[in-house]
């Protein structure tokens, strides 16, 4: 292995080591950054479009309004998680029925009871218990850099002019540049064909009177951020409960075909048209990455997984002796966006 070879492995290494090590605070930071920048981004829209309004007024409304979402989800999700857990007799007792259709090949019938002496579920539960107190806090750690991101915006923008000009060169700028582009691009046309996949979704599973509809309509619009396969994850669950509280199939049925129906439409009449060219990473190099930054920072890497390739891509696009790791990364071979390759 050549020289490059070595020190881009060991660097990768480190990288990778400190990132785990400290990502109970790096991973709060980072989506605080992207909703920042996703603010950023809609009051700029907002501007353009009524031209006479007072950019900070409009910045302050849209920051609050994005930060009243992100509220009433995370209470619209608490709800939904303790209506689940309210209804858990009801549905371990339907899960015992189906379960009851089941027989094995020795013999007898299959029961949650059986099962659990099988699975130690301690240490299930342990884990999944701590697993919510970590997001919890990091949520709140995630609100507070997020005040202070929005609050000290031009403060940071003077600092990082300062910095570019101190380092001499476009270098830094151009790679800040595009990959703000790039996440801000990349959230908008996420979040706006999340909701038309969510809305479709939830118009679905009210037609067949599925329980906690707008809560599991939430857990579809977020999934609908992981590439590729996030739709597809997030339809499993209103699936399985509407098995289980329906007696028939039909209704998980109608609620699985409908919500792929409403994504297949979306992500192919609605996607291409939005898609930027900022967005140009290869679909296999997006899985890869939803892959590892999940094994450094659980879900929410898989969250934020697209938006730091994003700016990885462009950061290594700068120097020679990395723009190999660039080029794959990205969709067509150019990691370059159109209008920066002058």
């Amino acid at each position: 292995m050549s020289k490059t070879g070595t020190s881009f492995l060991v660097n990768f290494a480190v990288a990778a080591g400190l990132l785990y090590v400290f990502r109970g605070v790096l991973w709060p930071f980072a989506l605080a950054l992207v909703l920042a920048i996703l603010i950023t981004s809609l009051s700029d829209r907002v501007v353009r479009v009524l031209p006479n309004a007072r950019r900070w007024m409009v910045f302050v409304i849209t920051a609050v309004i994005v930060g009243g979402i992100i509220v009433a989800s995370i209470a619209l999700m608490i709800e939904g998680a303790s209506r689940i857990v309210d209804e858990m007799p009801a549905m371990l007792a339907r899960i015992n029925q189906l379960l009851a259709l089941i027989h094995p090949p020795g013999g007898g019938t299959l029961s949650l009871e059986a099962l659990s002496q099988k699975v130690e579920l301690g240490p299930l539960a342990d884990q999944l218990l701590t697993s919510v107190q970590d997001a919890s806090a990091g949520f709140g750690l995630t609100l507070i850099f997020l005040f202070f991101l929005l609050i000290s915006r031009p403060m940071i923008e003077k600092r990082v002019e300062r910095i570019v000009a101190a380092r001499g060169g476009r270098g830094l700028a151009t790679v800040l540049e595009r990959s703000f582009a790039g996440v801000e691009s990349y959230m908008y046309v996420q979040t706006m064909t999340g909701l038309m996949i969510a809305v479709g979704s939830a118009v679905a599973m009210f037609a067949v009177g599925l329980d906690n509809a707008l809560f599991w309509s939430l857990v579809i619009f977020l999934f609908s951020y992981f590439p590729v396969l996030g739709v597809m994850v997030g339809s499993l669950g209103p699936t399985l409960f509407a098995l289980l509280q329906f007696p028939s199939l039909t209704p998980a049925i109608m609620v699985f075909v409908g919500i792929h129906i409403v994504s297949s439409i979306v992500g192919n009449l609605v996607l291409p048209k939005m898609q930027a060219d900022s967005q140009n990473i290869d679909p296999a190099a997006s899985l890869i990455a939803v892959g590892m930054w999940t094994v450094l920072w659980g879900v929410p890497g898989a969250f934020l997984a697209i938006p730091l390739t994003l700016a990885l891509m462009y950061g290594l696009a700068q120097y020679d002796d990395l723009r190999w790791v660039a080029v794959l990364i990205s969709h067509d071979g150019d990691p370059t966006p159109m209008e920066a390759a002058e």
